[in-house]
């Protein structure tokens, strides 16, 4: 946990976390009058505590470094970014294009875990083709999409990597300390894909958390042969092929690998699907 976070938290509040392994926390999450609760794990513990709404109000603010004018535009879109890989959302009342009220923040809690994406990239090498992680939130994708990140653009392998970075989640500086890999920080990804493949000859593309606003920028890839490494939230592959936009990048042979996260204590398991092409 990093000191920005203590730092921006109430005080009472900060004290009360160092009653926990910090190691294992993975969210804090706090509620105007409502139960403050950890995230370890997977399960919700609560602090037996509350929040006011002026407390909610100061903590938001040192979260903005004191100028909410700053974060209009990530908070309307769900969040703050903090550095070094942390973020925190945000949720409350929302008008004509911009948050107006914040009643609810949680603070991801980011590591970078070295080695997890070893066997991944192995097979990334292997297949020559891009790779899909799925599963629910909160289950450590952007952790083991680092970890990919990081692999492929150090030694040994030393691959030309671009990383799109859209919510400053990925980039980590101690993560990447040998790594050769360009980092595009908050670039929408359909804009930083389009300029990756255009300006800075990747081998591998990496992203977070698709959508259905990235598929054209990722279909063009196609053109250029880059491969693409991405994750998306769904609770199985069948799930995750319902829906257009990934049955449409399926089809056209976007992902050689489609790879299911499932968190086991500190660990991780995977259900591995190749595509073959038709």
């Amino acid at each position: 946990m990093t000191e920005e976070i203590i730092r921006c938290l109430p005080k009472r509040i900060s004290e009360q976390l160092i009653k926990y392994d910090v190691s294992s926390i993975n969210e804090i999450r706090l509620a105007v009058n409502r139960p403050i609760t950890l995230t370890v794990g997977e399960k919700s513990v609560l602090l037996g505590d509350t929040v006011s709404n002026e407390e909610m109000t100061l903590t938001v603010s040192e979260f903005c470094r004191g100028s909410l004018h700053s974060f209009e535009k990530t908070m309307a879109d769900g969040y703050i970014p903090l550095s070094n890989g942390c973020r925190v959302g945000v949720c409350g009342r929302y008008s004509e294009g911009s948050i107006t009220e914040i009643t609810s923040v949680v603070i991801r809690i980011p590591r970078s875990i070295y080695g997890i994406g070893d066997g991944l990239c192995k097979r990334i090498m292997m297949n020559g083709g891009g790779m899909l992680l799925y599963s629910p939130p909160g289950v450590g994708k952007t952790t083991l999409l680092r970890d990919i990140a990081s692999t492929l653009s150090s030694p040994p392998y030393l691959k030309r990597v671009s990383v799109i970075d859209s919510r400053n989640e990925i980039f980590r500086p101690d993560a990447f300390r040998r790594s050769i890999a360009d980092i595009y920080n908050s670039y929408p990804k359909s804009i930083g894909i389009e300029l990756a493949v255009r300006t800075m000859s990747p081998e591998f593309i990496v992203c977070d958390e698709l959508g259905s606003g990235e598929a054209d920028s990722i279909l063009s890839t196609q053109s250029f042969g880059v491969p693409l490494i991405a994750s998306a939230h769904a609770p199985s592959l069948d799930a995750l092929l319902s829906r257009k936009v990934f049955r449409q990048l399926d089809e056209c042979g976007i992902f050689a690998t489609y790879v299911g996260v499932r968190r086991e204590g500190r660990g991780f398991s995977f259900d591995i699907s190749e595509r073959r092409p038709s």
